[in-house]
């Protein structure tokens, strides 16, 4: 909101570079109309910038958010295949399937104190060490994967104490106190990066997942086979994993954003139609000089909707390079925290945004034009 604000306020400042110099008569006389009269021009692309910059930030600061989240599972899943649903005993069956080397694990949570008074909750994934090797690559900034055991965990960076080697204090999934070794840190990433257990301190957690990798000179098409043969469990191959645990916006987070960008968007209309049309009442001498110059009607509506358009375009471009630098922003704090930066710019709602302002100037800048011209123009100069 401050880069919106701070852009609109110095929009008649950008105007006059912004403004194309457009080919033919009709084009030498919108830029020189919208570069004399800059204030009414700003006002005309002020409302189109806040539309298309709350558009762009909005939707390209989910989307891109979520385009790093789905990139951290890309990076993370090294299993061939993923099977859940797993009922009791279907794991032997898993494991003698050939070719087949099978990693089980579970979900589960650790709680620790922090400053005596928070008890937080971290969600954390039970596994066998020698899982972390085989099915899944670990965003490491510290100590190692590898020396995780039943007295070790391996925590993030979002943790109070997240120095190898220091020991924390925390409780299980089932509340069970316990003291443990930190053996390496893991990058903040998006927030999904959570800690990781041995099977030791999974807090009574049931199986839930079962990470397969498949063995070197097996056939991947018969280890698939032989993985759906076993029965009451879901079988996944790594792209239809990746794929099914894309982050996806919140119902609410939408609803509020599409509220945001309605209000944006009836706002907009508003203030172009009441901008342009005592616009147009009030330069009905510049219209009959036209006239009388010897412009016909339809010349004096295709000037009056190139102008529109030309301004729209001005608060097109300015509403663009704002969302440009709040993504650049965004991107830059991924960084920081170690995640996968993918800038997301949300092309189809801009190109759907700024035609929609489009239609609503030319319409409101067209109206009017023409009912002026039903008047005479020696009448008007008069």
């Amino acid at each position: 909101m401050l880069l919106i604000t701070a852009t609109a306020l110095l929009a008649p400042l950008l105007v006059r570079p912004l403004v194309p110099r457009l080919p033919g008569t009709t084009g030498l006389l919108v830029r020189a109309h919208a570069v004399a009269g800059v204030r009414r021009t700003a006002a005309v692309a002020a409302p189109v910038l806040v539309t298309v910059a709350l558009a762009g930030s909005l939707l390209g600061a989910t989307a891109t958010l979520d385009e790093a989240g789905a990139a951290e599972v890309r990076q993370r899943t090294a299993a061939d295949f993923v099977v859940t649903d797993v009922a009791e005993g279907a794991l032997e069956e898993l494991r003698r399937v050939p070719g087949a080397v099978a990693y089980p694990s579970a979900a589960t949570a650790v709680y620790a104190l922090e400053d005596g008074v928070a008890l937080v909750r971290s969600p954390a994934r039970a596994v066998a060490p020698e899982a972390l090797a085989g099915t899944v690559r670990l965003p490491v900034v510290a100590g190692r994967a590898a020396d995780l055991d039943d007295g070790s965990i391996i925590v993030n960076q979002e943790w109070a104490e997240h120095r190898v080697g220091r020991s924390v204090r925390v409780w299980l999934g089932d509340g069970t106190p316990r003291t443990l070794r930190v053996a390496a840190v893991l990058a903040t990433g998006t927030g999904d990066n959570g800690a990781y257990v041995t099977a030791a301190n999974a807090g009574g957690a049931d199986l839930d997942r079962v990470d397969v990798r498949v063995r070197a000179g097996a056939d991947p098409a018969a280890v698939a086979s032989g993985l759906r043969a076993v029965d009451g469990v879901r079988v996944w191959s790594r792209q239809e994993w990746v794929g099914a645990s894309h982050p996806a916006t919140g119902r609410t987070t939408r609803l509020g954003t599409l509220l945001v960008l309605g209000i944006a968007l009836l706002y907009t209309g508003i203030a172009l139609a009441n901008t342009l049309v005592m616009g147009a009442a009030e330069r009905g001498r510049d219209l009959a000089a036209l006239r009388l110059a010897g412009a016909t009607g339809g010349q004096v509506l295709r000037w009056a909707a190139a102008e529109a358009l030309t301004v729209v375009a001005v608060g097109a471009v300015l509403g663009l390079a704002v969302t440009v630098v709040d993504l650049a922003g965004m991107a830059g704090a991924l960084g920081l925290l170690s995640a996968p930066v993918t800038v997301v710019v949300p092309w189809a709602p801009l190109g759907w945004t700024t035609g929609a302002c489009a239609l609503v100037a030319v319409t409101a800048a067209v109206l009017p034009t023409g009912r002026a011209l039903r008047k005479s123009p020696d009448t008007t100069v008069t």
